[in-house]
């Protein structure tokens, strides 16, 4: 099943967290292409900065969350989508979820890359890259038509979409049974 954002939205702003759904998302999707073997909820909880304020209902979102990645991840029709605001939301909005998706994910893939630094190809760090670069972008290029900015975003999404899909296959063993997702919850960081 897949997540409805402004719902996440709304679930996380309910329970006092201020981290976005798409910056979520990012360091989930991140994490998953890091290492598809297991959902660390404790590492995605210090990553997020958000260890005192979960609570069951969030942590149950971040495990419901991770669970769809992992499935898009795998799917062999390459369904895997960043979770973004819908394209009714405005532009600037949009663009600063996509801008928090792509650092989410670099910071989810930082936290849980294990290998040594040469074990990483030159494909995936040209995306870790391209997504600090689409991190900084925080408004619209207003030497251009709106139009040209909605096309443009959405070109930029696709191109992170594929990436990420990409630096995924690179990186794990994608192949793993849908499903397979183990998560671990320490104790203490449950509140």
């Amino acid at each position: 099943m897949a997540a409805d954002y402004a719902m996440a939205a709304e679930l996380l702003a309910a329970h006092g967290i201020s981290a976005s759904v798409a910056e979520i998302h990012g360091v989930l999707s991140g994490q998953m292409s890091a290492d598809s073997r297991a959902f660390d909820l404790s590492l995605s909880l210090k990553v997020l900065e958000i260890e005192a304020e979960a609570d069951e209902v969030v942590t149950g979102l971040l495990k419901m969350l991770a669970e769809d990645i992992l499935a898009q991840l795998q799917a062999e029709n390459y369904a895997f989508r960043p979770l973004l605001p819908d394209e009714e939301e405005e532009f600037r909005q949009r663009l600063m979820a996509l801008s928090l998706w792509c650092d989410g994910f670099n910071a989810g893939f930082a936290g849980a890359w294990v290998r040594d630094d040469a074990a990483m190809s030159e494909e995936t760090r040209e995306v870790l890259n391209d997504f600090s670069r689409i991190a900084l972008v925080d408004q619209e290029d207003e030497g251009v038509s709106e139009s040209e900015n909605e096309v443009n975003f959405m070109e930029i999404e696709e191109y992170v979409r594929m990436a990420a899909i990409t630096v995924f296959v690179q990186n794990t063993d994608q192949h793993a049974a849908s499903g397979s997702l183990s998560v671990e919850i320490p104790d203490d960081n449950v509140h």
